[in-house]
Order: structure tokens, then C-alpha cells, then sequence
């Protein structure tokens, strides 16, 4: 009710009229707004944007890394193949190499990697005459020789027709002649420099060998290739050396029969240089096992090398592109080892048998002298062949016999 002389209204206890909102008061959400409605339909299609956005930027991230990985992967592909072709290149310029320096050996003799073992025919020849021609050489610089002096014939002699000796020589005269021989007789040579005779005396031991041994380590070689490289294609995951080359042991006894009548041919010579052979019929056992480690241990380093070469090279797109490198390289190394190192081993393998031949034959109470295979080459060896050394005793360099070091090739005589 409304009192009209107030301008108050009351509430009106018996169900009048309600009283109306003020103006300030808040308008109620009705079913239906359609501000709200804009509202949430905006919230819906930014978050809808900003998925969209992040799907795409993945998407681009993800292709661009894909192209990344196709061209290192591509890069890498051509890398490994120009590798293979050219350990390929190489390969061939060392069979013709070995071809050209055999002028006698027929052509076909180089050994297939892939081909079953079977003999092997002696490809390079020449290096060994070269070496043996040098082992026979006297390399000690000549001594001075006297100046031959004419001798005028004098006017009695003139007279007569008759000859006359050789004037007495000045006192003075330093290279005055000494008296030779009757007119038309031949001069006498000078006696074999010791040195030189005992080198030549070694390589009339070692000379016919040296081939036999070459071409029986050649065969061992090839057969030792061919296993090793049946060991890389059956081999899963990544190669390990310690698993693909052979057992050192067995190895080692392999090398022992094949080198041993080779080192009992040295060893007995160099007996027979200083005393005789005696009862001895071959070299003992333990000096072929160490001497068989100037061949073994070298060639395992090498190809130990090779096979963590050809792993650190990867990653590779499968087993069989990884195995044909591997394969491709070891073949490499074998044909390296034997066109190139094989024949210097074997000579230094049989020299050192010799050596200890003429040690082990020379009796213990006397004294050795040691003898450079090429005096001015090495100073250690120029240094032990200073003074004789009593059987027994170490030289200056610490061994009691050759070789001082890799690829020593010095003798031990009787000292006079």
C-alpha cells in the first residue's frame, strides 16, 4: 500500500502489489543470451586456432628434420661408396705393381679375396734379388789403395833390350810401388774384407729359401683371408676384432710348421759359420715361436686397426653394407701386406734365424763380434760391432745377439 501523504510505500500484508527492482540492481541471465553465446563460440575457435597452429609447426618441424636426416643419410651413402672404390683403385694400382715388378711371373698369379684358398704363385721376385744383391755387397768403404807408378826403362836397359827391376822406391814416397810380380804374370787380388765374406757367406745360406718360404706364407695368408673374411658375413651386429680374427695360438702354430723348414735352413747355416752343426738337425722350437711373432703380431695390429676403421666410419644403412666394407678393406690390408711387407718379414725372419745359429754354435767360452749388415745405417749396431762381447754378455744396445730392433739384419762372428 502507498501512503500518498508521505510518499512511502509499505508492504502490503494482504498480497498486494510487489514492490519493483531498483536501478541499480543487476539484470538476471536469461536462457538464451546471445552475448554469451559470441562468447563461448570465440573461446571455442581460438582454442580450435591455436591447435590448428601447433599441429602445423610440428608437422613442419618433423618434415624438415626428415629432410635433414635424407641428405646426411645421402651424404653419408656417397662417402662410404667413394671409400669402397677407392680402396678398389687401390687394390688394383698394387696388383700392378707386383705385376710390374715380377717381369718373369705370369699374369693371373694375384690371389682373389672372394676365391677359395688354393697355391699361390711367387708374384714379386725382384724385391728379393734386390735385397740378397745388397746382402752380398761389401757396403765397408774401400781401403786406400797405392797409385801404380810407371816405370821408365833406363838407357841401359834401352841398350840391351833386356828388363830390369822396378826401381827401389824413394824414401819418402808414400804411395811408392811395391814389388810385383815377373813381367806378364797376372796381379794378385787383395784378400775378402772379413766382413763382407761372412755377409756373403749368409746370403749363399739364405738366398734359395727365401723364395720357397715367400710363396708357402702367401698360401697362408690367402688361407687365413678367406676365414677371416667368412667371419665378417656371418658375423651379427657390430663386428668386434677380439671375435673375427683367429686364435692367436692356433695362429701361431700354423705359421711355426710352415716357417719351420725355412728357420732350420738359417739357423742350421749360421751354425755351420762359426763351428759345425753337430748333432743339431733343425732350429729349436721356441726360437721358430718367437721368430714367427715378427710375421703374426704386425699383420693382427694392422688388421685390428682396419675393423675399428671400417666401425667408427659408420652409421651404415644395413648388416651387408657394413660387412661389404669390412670385407672390401680387409681384402685391401691382405693385398698391402703381401706386396709390400711380406718378403722384407720373411728376410728378416730367416736373418734372425741365422744370427742365433751362429750364437747358439759358438762355444762359451769365446767372443763374438758383431756385424752390421750395413755399417753407417744404424748407430746402435755400429756400436755393438765396436768391441767383441764374451758369449753371454749383452752388447751396448742390451741383447746378447741380432736383432737389436725390427728389421735388424746384423750378423754375429767369431772374434779373431
Amino acid at each position: 500500500m502507498v501512503d500518498v501523504a508521505n510518499g512511502e510505500s509499505h508492504p502490503d500484508d494482504g498480497g498486494g502489489v510487489a514492490p519493483r527492482d531498483l536501478p541499480g540492481d543487476p539484470a538476471p541471465d536469461l536462457p538464451g543470451d546471445p552475448s554469451t553465446d559470441l562468447e563461448q563460440r570465440a573461446a571455442d575457435l581460438l582454442l580450435a586456432a591455436e591447435a590448428t597452429a601447433a599441429a602445423t609447426g610440428r608437422a613442419m618441424v618433423a618434415e624438415a628434420r626428415g629432410v635433414r636426416r635424407r641428405m646426411l643419410e645421402d651424404a653419408e651413402q656417397r662417402r662410404r661408396q667413394l671409400v669402397v672404390e677407392l680402396e678398389r683403385v687401390r687394390g688394383m694400382l698394387d696388383d700392378a705393381i707386383a705385376a710390374l715388378s715380377a717381369d718373369a711371373a705370369p699374369v693371373g698369379d694375384e690371389p682373389n679375396d672372394d676365391a677359395p684358398a688354393h697355391p699361390i704363385a711367387d708374384q714379386n721376385d725382384e724385391p728379393v734379388d734386390a735385397l740378397f744383391a745388397r746382402l752380398r755387397s761389401e757396403p765397408t768403404p774401400p781401403r786406400p789403395t797405392r797409385a801404380p807408378r810407371s816405370n821408365p826403362p833406363t838407357a841401359a836397359a834401352k841398350a840391351s833390350d833386356a828388363p830390369v827391376p822396378n826401381p827401389a822406391p824413394e824414401p819418402d814416397s808414400e804411395f811408392a810401388p811395391e814389388p810385383g810380380p815377373e813381367s806378364g804374370s797376372e796381379p794378385e787380388s787383395e784378400p775378402e774384407e772379413p766382413d763382407a765374406a761372412a755377409r756373403r757367406r749368409r746370403a749363399a745360406v739364405l738366398e734359395p729359401l727365401v723364395p720357397d718360404v715367400v710363396r708357402a706364407s702367401k698360401r697362408l695368408l690367402q688361407d687365413e683371408q678367406n676365414t677371416l673374411l667368412d667371419a665378417v658375413r656371418r658375423a651379427r651386429g657390430r663386428p668386434e676384432p677380439g671375435r673375427l680374427l683367429p686364435d692367436l695360438e692356433r695362429q701361431s702354430d700354423a705359421w711355426v710348421e710352415m716357417l719351420g723348414p725355412g728357420a732350420d735352413g738359417a739357423y742350421l747355416g749360421g751354425r755351420a759359420a762359426v763351428a759345425g752343426t753337430g748333432r743339431v738337425t733343425g732350429a729349436p722350437g721356441r726360437v721358430v715361436a718367437e721368430l714367427v711373432g715378427f710375421i703374426v703380431m704386425p699383420l693382427r695390429e694392422r688388421l685390428t686397426q682396419t675393423i675399428e676403421g671400417v666401425v667408427s666410419d659408420g652409421p651404415y644403412e644395413s648388416s651387408a653394407e657394413l660387412q661389404r666394407v669390412a670385407g672390401s678393406a680387409i681384402g685391401a690390408r691382405y693385398r698391402e701386406w703381401r706386396s709390400a711387407d711380406l718378403e722384407t718379414r720373411v728376410l728378416d725372419v730367416l736373418c734372425a734365424a741365422y744370427a742365433r745359429g751362429s750364437y747358439d754354435g759358438a762355444g762359451s767360452a769365446t767372443s763374438l763380434r758383431w756385424v752390421p749388415d750395413e755399417p753407417g745405417r744404424c748407430p746402435d749396431c755400429d756400436d755393438n760391432a765396436l768391441e767383441p762381447t764374451p758369449k753371454g754378455g749383452a752388447f751396448p744396445t742390451g741383447q746378447n745377439h741380432p736383432p737389436a730392433h725390427p728389421g735388424c739384419r746384423c750378423l754375429v762372428v767369431l772374434a779373431e
